[in-house]
């Protein structure tokens, strides 16, 4: 498969967090290919590899859900009130082009002051609770197309960069999803693969980790690996972000929170298959569905690998296609040999 067209039709659907179902069907069609796939309550999307019979199993975890902007109210002028649907960032919001996730016929730019209106303070972020959304239709007409509760989603397409990068919006967490699509498709062809291995898709990341949360708690796994993005080095990046590059490989976390034999084996791993990689250390809790997954029943070793990303929860988020295909060499050949505890 085409790794940047599976990432080019993933950044360009919908899936705002508690709405999944349009990402979801997408990577389903390519995950169906290799493995047996199905769903939970929640929505998540597991598909099953390897010897599904075995005792032991390995957890392979990316979020399926992308930000967005809910609709909040309706005012007598048609203008539409939003809330934010995950973290978007409130500083890219004004004058953005926005879509209705259910009809991306109907399109909408967020409201925004001219600077000749101002107080001479334009370049302050306008507060969420102060943005409106202008669709060109009256409140009649528009509540004929909109209703409380409706989610709007970046109207931006996936765009190639030079030396192999993609902009794109939904970058987090579609580029993870493409790896693990990438990981099935190169595990299918191994005929040996003594363990259990799950993928899971899981919803409601960037709102409150529900889908981590149950559907790591039904998969009850012996290891599992969060994959998801962090942040790469860009103008005005101080700190060991600084020095996180694009194109020079994923990131393993090292963490309290994570189990530290399974960082060390994937560092092992990358080392000795050549596969670059870069380190992530963090002093507590990683702010992915790892932290949800790590303390599941009784416990489940848990570790993240990142793609590193610029620009991140932003309409135009920027990756390496060489990051991606990097982390699935990583995890794949982290699951051929069985993990780090094998024994």
């Amino acid at each position: 498969m085409d790794l940047k067209e599976i990432i080019f039709n993933l950044c360009s659907t919908s899936g705002v967090s508690g709405n999944e179902e349009p990402a979801v069907n997408a990577a389903k069609e390519y995950l169906e290919t290799f493995a047996k796939v199905s769903t939970d309550r929640n929505g998540n999307l597991f598909a099953e590899l390897g010897n599904v019979n075995s005792e032991k199993t390995i957890l392979l975890d990316a979020h399926i859900d992308r930000i967005g902007l809910i609709v909040t109210g309706i005012d007598k002028n048609g203008f539409i009130k939003v809330d934010k649907c995950g973290g978007v960032d409130i500083r890219t919001l004004q004058d953005c082009s926005l879509v209705l996730q259910s009809n991306p016929d109907i399109v909408g730019t967020v409201c925004c002051m001219p600077p000749h209106l101002t107080d001479g303070k334009e370049d302050t972020a306008v507060a969420i609770d102060k943005t409106y959304v202008d669709f060109g239709m009256g409140e009649t007409e528009i509540k004929k197309h909109i209703k409380i509760g409706d989610v709007l989603t970046f109207n931006t397409e996936p765009k190639m960069l030079l030396n192999n990068k993609i902009c794109a919006p939904a970058l987090d967490n579609r580029c993870s999803v493409a790896s693990l699509i990438r990981c099935a498709e190169i595990l299918s062809n191994e005929q040996s693969l003594e363990y259990k291995v799950v993928i899971m898709l899981s919803v409601q990341e960037e709102t409150f980790g529900t889908g981590a949360k149950t559907g790591a708690f039904s998969i009850n796994a012996d290891e599992a690996i969060a994959i998801d993005v962090s942040f790469a080095s860009q103008p005005d990046i101080t700190g060991q972000y600084s020095k996180i590059e694009l194109s020079q490989g994923p990131m393993i976390c090292i963490s309290p929170i994570l189990n530290r034999e399974m960082s060390d084996k994937l560092i092992e791993i990358a080392e000795n298959s050549e596969i670059p990689y870069q380190l992530e250390p963090i002093s507590g809790t990683t702010g992915t569905n790892a932290d949800n997954i790590t303390v599941t029943k009784s416990g489940i070793k848990t570790s993240v690998v990142s793609i590193p990303q610029r620009y991140m929860h932003t309409p135009n988020e920027v990756i390496s296609l060489d990051d991606v295909e990097n982390t699935a060499k990583l995890i794949c050949e982290y699951i051929k040999c069985g993990g780090a505890f094998n024994a």
